[in-house]
């Protein structure tokens, strides 16, 4: 039903050629506090008048803490929804099981490497950042949506992590070195699942009516306001962190202009830059009639906020 060219032979060999150990980034490192971490594009935090240049390099490091922090809890739900996936063909294609268990087995490096990768930054920031908790019962009622739905949503976090490290981090010197790594080598093996999730997709597309189809996406995009109520969530984190990293307490009006900023700038970086992103659009497009113009009306009201 969809039109692409991936396989799974490719994607495991892929996944096999790219292969990488937390070690291998993370041994003997550490984080660069006199750096960036997160290009403006990604955190917002340049035009926000209440901070100075220090303080915004501040933010921007508690917000790249904090967009590594999200990767972690968000594949949570993507772990079981994919070993789900291989199992229901067990005894079938074992090419498809095997690359569908090494999918399951990265996101589950990737969690361990971002959970490692705070502890790093806990031990030289200076300050304690608050994190969104509760990431199982998120996952929870993630998967409480349809298959389809849920494999959606995961495609738009594929491609949104491909298109951050490829367009707005690789050839950003400026940053700390660390941090790139990690969405370097997060990237590297991210490219692969996009495409797996596009293959599984089109598995259950074949056998979904129409009706299942557009209400998927109807899903997607309920999960979608339920993510940016979360990133809500933690952008009051994050100003709580600054808060006891410059030792100066916000006004209202401050707050308020660090939260603008900011929720700006990660609506974008969470929510539209994977709703938009070309290759989700053309899924949405040969999955449903209706599912491009939903997708369209939530962009233009998230970017217009």
């Amino acid at each position: 039903m969809l039109t692409h060219t991936y396989s799974y032979q490719d994607c495991l060999d892929n996944s096999q050629k790219v292969s990488w150990k937390e070690d291998e980034i993370l041994a003997g490192r550490q984080f660069d506090f006199s750096k960036r971490f997160l290009p403006n594009k990604l955190c917002g935090v340049d035009d926000i008048e209440c901070l100075n240049e220090a303080e915004r390099r501040t933010l921007n490091q508690i917000m790249g803490n904090a967009y590594c922090h999200i990767f972690a809890f968000v594949e949570e739900f993507i772990i079981p929804t994919i070993t789900e996936a291989a199992l229901q063909d067990a005894y079938g294609d074992e090419v498809r099981f095997r690359a569908l268990l090494r999918f399951a087995e990265e996101e589950l490096k990737h969690q361990e490497l971002f959970r490692r990768s705070i502890d790093l930054f806990n031990q030289g920031f200076g300050a304690t950042c608050g994190l969104l908790p509760d990431r199982e019962a998120v996952a929870q009622a993630v998967r409480s949506k349809s298959q389809l739905a849920v494999l959606c949503l995961t495609t738009v976090i594929e491609w949104f992590t491909q298109l951050h490290y490829r367009e707005h981090v690789r050839d950003h010197s400026g940053l700390d070195e660390l941090f790139r790594d990690l969405l370097k080598f997060h990237w590297m093996e991210e490219a692969q699942h996009a495409k797996l999730d596009t293959l599984l997709i089109d598995e259950i597309a074949e056998r979904a009516t129409p009706a299942e189809r557009e209400t998927a996406i109807d899903e997607v995009i309920e999960l979608g306001g339920a993510i940016d109520g979360l990133l809500a969530q933690q952008i009051e984190l994050n100003i709580a962190a600054l808060e006891q990293a410059t030792e100066r307490r916000f006004t209202k009006a401050e707050k308020e202009e660090i939260t603008t900023h900011t929720q700006r700038a990660w609506r974008w970086t969470f929510l539209v830059s994977g709703l938009e992103h070309p290759n989700f659009v053309k899924l949405v497009g040969e999955l449903t009639n209706e599912g491009q113009g939903k997708i369209r009306d939530v962009v233009d009201t998230l970017s217009a906020s």
